[in-house]
């Protein structure tokens, strides 16, 4: 299509903006169903969504609330002053029964008393216990009975402690470990879903986390969203947000809903958030891709459709404008683009029709003009030939007197209409013979002629005069030759199709320039005195129309040696006289 725009400007081609506009059109039209569609189904979509992460907070906190609830009953269990009757290694065994079943949550289990750890679980945890702890814990159970410490660190891990006052001199205390509150097991919904629970304090410091520390990466990131997420804990309630990392982009819930005020924070990648709705998105890309797909389908067919016929109707105008009289538009096609294909056709044939009409007109003309010069005989060559009989007579030349007469009889009847234009050759060389007799009387020996024609060539058809307004030419040229112009008139036959008919004579030629302005002035009469008007020009343009123009005459001229005139005639069979 573009290299057809090469003479155009491209962007002020029709198809062009057919093309731009289609195309257009219908990316415009899905990007509209698409962005309705998507805005339709962007709520609730997002809301469901919303709710499966809000679970997932509610999930942990319930967890947290779980698991606290039954390490507040063991504990409420193991102060029972009645288990402390059984003995030492048999309540020890008791403590690492629990500690055992509850090892992922409890560090350890161990009893004070008289502001001492007397016994342990496991046994050496009594020497990580610092004395400020040991007074710390027996302060706060004796106020309270039961107390929950603030976060604290053991051996680099987090824990916190709770304790049950078992009388005035026993207290039994349990280290919950924190990183079991938010262990990867407490959230299995969705395996394919990478889902991270930071747990802090309501002050804003860092409890745990579920998160795989073990590559850097990881760890980087971790660290980063750590920070990101103490600054969140100013906030209260449950709320949505938005946390900007170097390693990418992350939803966050936040939930701050239970009895330590602790924060938990759901943390799951923006494009894992909402999954139906990325999806939504892919699914929108992909329908976008395809109405661009199908838009430029469309739009090269729609605009081929129109191209086609506008560029072959161009093209025709075109041609009609060069003069090709013969350009006519072809649609196998029923609409607009026909009938106006056949309005131009129907004015083309009738331009066609005017000018055959005007060239027939013309033909018809020319044949007229050239029939009234070829009839209208010379009244001088008249004039001199009547003389020259009237002088045979007065000097007693009777038989040649009328020999003369006859010759010149023949020759006005053969001038005139009542013979046909077209003659053969065997009738031109015969009023031929009568035409040089009489210039022989006219001029006397100032020429002679040789007529070498053999007989398969009378049959061929030739127009009317044609050799003897050759050999005319020759004697009047020749007059201004001293000595004796000799004309030779013979035939062959041509190479490839047709007869060759040649009259050539020793006279002194025809400078070249005169011989161009004689075929190509065809508006004055033949400048000799001679038979008639015809000139060599009006011969060769009765040989062309009446024979085409693959025929006329063909010249060959040396100054001083003569001039050679070749007739081109087609062959033929033999023209009936009558």
């Amino acid at each position: 299509m573009f290299r057809r725009l090469r003479r155009t400007n491209f962007i002020s081609s029709v198809s062009t903006k057919l093309f731009i506009l289609t195309f257009m059109s219908v990316i415009v039209l899905f990007l509209v169903i698409g962005v309705f569609s998507y805005q339709r189904l962007f709520e609730p979509i997002k809301q469901d969504n919303e709710k499966v992460l809000q679970g997932s907070v509610v999930q942990v906190e319930n967890y947290i609330k779980t698991l606290m609830n039954n390490i507040q009953t063991q504990l409420i269990f193991l102060s029972t002053p009645v288990l402390y009757n059984m003995g030492e290694k048999d309540f020890v065994q008791l403590m690492e029964n629990v500690l055992t079943y509850h090892q992922e949550e409890i560090s350890s289990i161990y009893v004070i008393e008289d502001n001492a750890v007397r016994i342990s679980a496991p046994f050496g945890y009594r020497v990580y216990v610092p004395q400020e702890r040991i007074t710390e814990i027996t302060n706060q159970t004796s106020k309270t009975g039961f107390w929950w410490s603030p976060p604290h660190t053991i051996n680099d891990h987090f824990v916190l402690t709770v304790a049950k006052q078992i009388d005035n001199r026993r207290v039994v205390a349990m280290d919950v470990n924190l990183n079991a509150l938010t262990g990867p097991q407490i959230i299995q919904d969705n395996p394919d879903i990478q889902r991270r629970i930071y747990l802090f304090t309501g002050q804003g410091d860092y409890l745990s986390t579920n998160t795989y520390l073990a590559y850097p990466k990881t760890y980087l990131n971790h660290l980063e969203m750590k920070e990101a997420l103490q600054a969140l804990t100013q906030q209260s309630g449950t709320s949505f947000n938005t946390v900007h990392t170097s390693f990418g982009n992350y939803k966050v819930l936040s939930s701050n809903q239970n009895r330590w005020d602790w924060f938990v924070f759901s943390v799951i990648e923006e494009s894992q958030a909402f999954p139906l709705l990325e999806s939504l998105k892919e699914q929108l890309v992909f329908v976008l891709l395809v109405a661009i797909i199908l838009a430029f389908i469309l739009s090269i067919w729609i605009t081929n459709y129109i191209r086609k016929p506008v560029t072959a109707i161009t093209k025709q105008f075109k041609a009609a404008a060069r003069g090709e009289l013969e350009a006519r538009i072809k649609f196998k096609r029923n609409d607009e683009f026909t009938h106006i294909a056949n309005g131009f056709n129907g004015m083309m044939d009738d331009i066609q029709s005017l000018f055959d009409d005007l060239r027939v007109a013309e033909e018809k003309k020319r044949h007229h003009e050239l029939k009234v010069l070829q009839s209208q005989i010379h009244p001088h060559f008249l004039n001199n030939t009547l003389n020259a009989i009237y002088c045979l007579g007065e000097t007693g030349h009777t038989q040649e007197m009328c020999e003369m007469i006859r010759s010149l009889m023949g020759l006005l009847q053969y001038s005139t209409d009542k013979v046909g234009d077209i003659v053969t050759v065997e009738d031109e060389l015969a009023q031929l013979d009568n035409y040089v007799q009489i210039m022989n009387l006219r001029y006397g020996d100032v020429f002679v002629m040789d007529m070498a024609v053999p007989e398969i060539y009378n049959g061929t058809p030739i127009p009317k005069l044609t050799l003897i307004t050759l050999v005319e030419n020759s004697i009047f040229y020749g007059l201004s030759k001293e000595g004796v112009n000799h004309i030779i008139v013979c035939g062959k036959e041509h190479e490839g199709h047709g007869v060759l008919l040649e009259v050539s004579d020793t006279g002194p030629g025809i400078p070249p320039e005169k011989l161009k302005l004689l075929l190509e002035d065809s508006g004055t009469a033949n400048p000799n005195k001679g038979l008639n008007n015809l000139g060599m020009r009006n011969v060769q343009e009765r040989l062309r129309m009446t024979f085409g123009y693959a025929y006329g005459l063909h010249f060959a001229n040396e100054p001083d040696e003569g001039l050679t005139v070749t007739i081109h005639l087609p062959a033929g069979e033999s023209i009936e006289q009558g």
